[in-house]
């Protein structure tokens, strides 16, 4: 008993059609404007970045007291200190730091 299998190809109009959706995929990905695309990482990016600001806040105070507390009694160096308060200059004042140094240069 021998089963008889057929392959099928693809119709014409089938064919077509999925070379006219991957031209208008490969279209679309090329000029997101032609697509009426935004980028989305932009409004993401931006959101991540204020909620992680956001949860960031009161760890860097604790951190500060805590590394203060522990140059005070001696059991850590002084610069310690002085680099978690640079350390979180530099991430609270990241925007502003970036605006201005972009600023110097034109940009």
């Amino acid at each position: 008993m021998t089963v008889q299998t057929t392959h099928e190809t693809p119709t014409r109009p089938v064919a077509t059609r999925r070379l006219l959706a991957f031209v208008a995929a490969v279209i679309g990905s090329i000029f997101p404007a032609l697509a009426m695309a935004a980028n989305p990482f932009t409004t993401g990016a931006t959101g991540l970045s204020a909620d992680t600001l956001a949860m960031l806040t009161p760890v860097a105070g604790i951190a500060v007291m805590v590394v203060g507390a522990l140059a005070l009694f001696g059991k850590i160096h002084w610069m310690w200190l002085i680099g978690v308060v640079v350390g979180i200059v530099l991430l609270f004042g990241s925007d502003q730091i970036v605006t201005w140094i972009r600023g110097l240069f034109g940009v």
